[in-house]
């Protein structure tokens, strides 16, 4: 099991397995310093897997703590986690779209190559501003990519649609 510690909206490793077989080969995290960080919502998934323990200080945190931390960050971060983990589940590379003015940029192999969409996590119950949908759409179109919303129901069921720029 790789220890991972807790540090603010973070957790971190120097382990030698977590820089080689979780951030390397399977491009978790982000490497800085020989160390590997990973967002909550990566550790929570890695958590849940039986992958990685989280630790603040000498205790060990529970998935249900880690998910806990999350919320407080991000009010979205239940919904988020769903869909990272569905997306993780299929097989993806999934990294933050932050930059892009999304929620995740989700690769299909590895990270070989371009990320081909930017997912953007909408709970089924949120109002959405044509102005949201359009922004949102023109950077996924400036930056070559595919625009997905991501609909998150009261189940945790979700739906993908594809948005796009079309001309008549």
């Amino acid at each position: 099991m790789i220890v991972f510690y807790l540090s603010g909206n973070r957790v971190f490793s120097t382990d030698k397995n977590a820089i080689d077989g979780l951030h390397n080969n399977r491009h978790y995290g982000k490497l800085v310093n020989g160390k590997v960080f990973l967002s909550l919502l990566e550790a929570a998934y890695l958590v849940e897997r039986g992958k990685i323990e989280v630790r603040d200080g000498k205790r060990r945190l529970t998935l249900e703590e880690v998910m806990k931390l999350g919320r407080e960050e991000d009010e979205l971060f239940d919904a988020k986690y769903l869909v990272y983990k569905d997306l993780r589940d299929r097989g993806y590379t999934v990294k933050s779209g932050l930059k892009f003015g999304s929620h995740f940029r989700v690769y299909r192999r590895g990270m070989d190559e371009h990320s081909q969409w930017l997912v953007w996590v909408v709970p089924e119950n949120k109002t959405i501003a044509p102005n949201d949908i359009t922004a949102r759409v023109r950077v996924a179109h400036g930056v070559r990519k595919e625009m997905i919303m991501a609909v998150v129901d009261d189940d945790g069921d979700i739906v993908y649609y594809k948005i796009e720029w079309t001309k008549f």
